[in-house]
């Protein structure tokens, strides 16, 4: 898919609007504007597939445009994306036009910009949520345990996720991806209690992940273990500015991150009867030199 935007506003003229469209073009993505009128938008020649609405307070000025918008979506392999941008009640309200799950992204103002590219970026590689939904994969049969939690592991190695997989199937509802965009599609649909993710994934990488993740509604509170093979000061620096719950390194036998799982879900539902936050096991961990073996 090419990188064009069709970047629909009230006016072209906003210093914001300016500075996104700063912001998209130094990205590599080309942006055509158009006021939120469907006719027109309908009969424009070569429109781009993204359309990228700017809402700005009143939705009643986007309603038309958005359920236009929807049904260019809803065609199948239509390779069409829908983003918003806007306060809080703005995008609540776009959603009485369009539907949640035809929005390939929502951002509140002030706009993470890096979320916003890595999201873009997505859609261009043509990743479909249908086929991410179906590319995540599990070993239960007749449906989940609901005595039990449920886990996302997502790493790009197939063995290991075989081997963790049958490792934790018998506690958890286990769900297995090897990609790091399959899993922020699957994650849109599907809440889980835990995701077990691997630092280091071709495409989008496990950090890029967790703060897609994080900048979404539906799962900036769900808990993530960071599971990595490079024992790197750095990379235990990156990990800790984004506090997830814990960090491991691999190769791990299958037992021991069982047993890591099980204790995790011990400490959170001791936190939540004594009603603090979710644990953190990771402590305060502080690299004191080049020796990082501790973490």
């Amino acid at each position: 898919m090419e990188k064009r935007i069709l970047f629909i506003c009230e006016s072209v003229e906003s210093f914001l609007v300016t500075a996104m469209e700063k912001t998209l073009k130094t990205a590599g993505y080309e942006v055509v504007f158009s006021m939120p009128h469907p006719k027109e938008i309908d009969e424009m020649p070569n429109r781009p597939k993204i359309m990228m609405f700017y809402l700005d307070g009143d939705e009643t000025k986007y309603n038309e445009t958005l359920k236009f918008a929807a049904k260019q979506v809803a065609v199948r392999d239509s390779e069409q994306y829908v983003f918003l941008i806007g306060n809080p009640i703005d995008i609540e309200g776009a959603y009485r036009a369009i539907n949640k799950n035809l929005v390939a992204g929502a951002f509140e103002r002030p706009v993470n910009t890096t979320d916003l590219i890595t999201q873009l970026d997505l859609a261009v590689s043509g990743y479909s949520i249908d086929e991410a939904q179906k590319s995540v994969e599990h070993a239960f049969v007749g449906g989940e345990d609901t005595q039990k939690k449920t886990v996302l592991i997502v790493d790009d190695d197939t063995s290991f996720l075989r081997s963790m997989q049958t490792g934790l199937s018998k506690k958890f509802n286990v769900y297995i991806t090897n990609s790091g965009m399959n899993a922020v599609s699957f994650l849109k649909e599907r809440p889980v209690d835990l995701i077990l993710l691997d630092y280091e994934m071709p495409v989008l990488s496990g950090l890029e992940v967790f703060r897609i993740l994080r900048s979404e509604q539906e799962t900036e509170k769900t808990p993530v273990i960071f599971l990595t093979s490079k024992d790197d000061k750095n990379i235990v620096m990156k990990v800790l500015e984004g506090k997830p719950a814990n960090y491991l390194l691999k190769p791990i036998s299958p037992t021991i991150l069982a047993q890591t799982v099980e204790d995790y879900f011990k400490k959170a539902e001791e936190a939540l009867r004594l009603g603090q936050e979710a644990p953190s096991m990771m402590g305060s961990l502080e690299p004191v030199d080049d020796d990082v073996s501790s973490y």
